[in-house]
């Protein structure tokens, strides 16, 4: 057959695991004759044969560079027509004539890229009588009814020969007939694709485990590792201050803590502009009394004063514009020694507001109110309480 057609069929076959080989045919009593052929003058790389000398149905191909052959034992030289398909799927062969599976066994796959056999394939010596067999067939070709120029020549008719790509082939002769869903080719495939995956998985874990023990040391290592702080690059272990804290690095990484403080010895130490701990500000003394700066004392009725960084500042108290309006008469309403403002007998101190803890119970007194904290909670004048 022509070149073209070769190319076409070779292109077919190229890298198939599944492919179907056909035809129709009558065949002459005890003729041996190929129906379908790849050859090259004695080599043969895929041939369908069927041999009426001993009623068998051949499969010659290529398994791992060497020369394979199935047989399967039928009866075709009978001078009737026959359908005949040879299925390969994978590893497994199966031979339909006239519609029925008469064969389904397992064989080594044939090497399908078919170009490439014949052009490994040493060519054999053109010596005595193969010498003009070898001159005629000196590229691999693709024959009909005969291996090559001379040999197993077919007697009887041939129709409908195909190569066709597919396990399923068969159908194209008998519609009618099962077909398996998957096919060994199929399920061959797909298990080497799995096995495929396993391998990579495996690779896989094996540069993971390897990547976590570099990791691992790295992570382990005594190295310095600097840090770089608002373009400043500060070596490890540095520490340095910036406003009120102090900062410094280890191992890459930049922690920062306030600046510590002394206690302070005062009651109301202040913040001042520059610094970054509170500090005590001047006493003050007033009838040999002494103050801390914040604190506010009434040396005498209707007079406040507070200590202010060293001196003592005083006010006049106006109880018409400071003391709040009394519910009761006045004749009724009372003076408290040290108190500017009067009162009046069973007010109720707490209604009118107070400081109390949450967790403290507001009492009225006589002129004034006190916090005591509630049970189970503890603290000072009842304005802290604490569980």
């Amino acid at each position: 057959m022509g070149d073209a057609t070769l190319s076409e069929a070779s292109a077919l076959l190229s890298g198939a695991r599944e492919f179907t080989l056909m035809a129709t045919l009558q065949q002459e009593d005890r003729n041996a004759g190929a129906i379908l052929a790849f050859s090259r003058g004695g080599q043969c790389f895929l041939e369908l044969q069927s041999s009426g000398r001993k009623d068998e149905i051949r499969l010659h191909y290529i398994h791992n560079g060497l020369v394979h052959m199935e047989t399967f034992p039928y009866r075709l030289a009978d001078q009737r027509w026959h359908k005949v398909s040879v299925v390969v799927s994978g590893t497994q062969v199966e031979v339909w004539v006239d519609c029925s599976r008469v064969y389904r066994r397992l064989a080594p796959p044939p090497s399908t890229n078919l170009t490439a056999l014949a052009a490994l394939a040493p060519a054999q010596d053109p010596s005595d009588a193969a010498q003009d067999l070898a001159a005629h067939d000196a590229q691999m070709a693709l024959y009909l009814g005969q291996r090559n120029a001379k040999h197993f020549l077919f007697k009887g008719a041939l129709q409908d020969v195909r190569i066709v790509s597919g396990a399923t082939g068969y159908l194209l002769q008998c519609p009618q007939a099962d077909a398996e869903c998957p096919t060994c080719g199929q399920f061959q495939a797909l298990s080497d694709q799995v096995n495929q995956l396993q391998q990579l998985v495996t690779q896989l874990a094996t540069r993971l485990t390897a990547s976590e023990a570099r990791l691992t040391a790295m992570s382990e290592c005594d190295c310095q590792r600097s840090c770089r702080v608002n373009g400043t690059v500060r070596q490890d272990g540095a520490t340095w201050k910036t406003g009120c804290e102090i900062c410094s690095c280890l191992h890459g990484e930049v922690t920062c803590r306030p600046v510590p403080c002394p206690v302070s010895t005062c009651k109301n130490p202040v913040y001042t502009q520059g610094e970054c701990c509170p500090v005590c500000l001047k006493q003050c003394s007033l009838k040999g009394v002494v103050y801390d700066h914040g604190e506010s004392v009434s040396p005498r009725q209707c007079v406040d004063c507070e200590c202010h960084d060293g001196k003592m500042q005083c006010r006049r108290v106006d109880p018409e514009e400071t003391c709040p309006p009394l519910p009761c008469p006045d004749d009724q309403q009372f003076s408290v020694p040290g108190q500017c403002c009067k009162f009046c007998p069973g007010v109720d101190y707490c209604a009118q507001g107070h400081d109390c803890h949450p967790n403290a119970t507001c009492i009225n007194l006589q002129t004034t109110y006190a916090c005591h904290c509630n049970a189970g909670f503890t603290g000072s004048n009842g304005r802290s309480c604490t569980g």
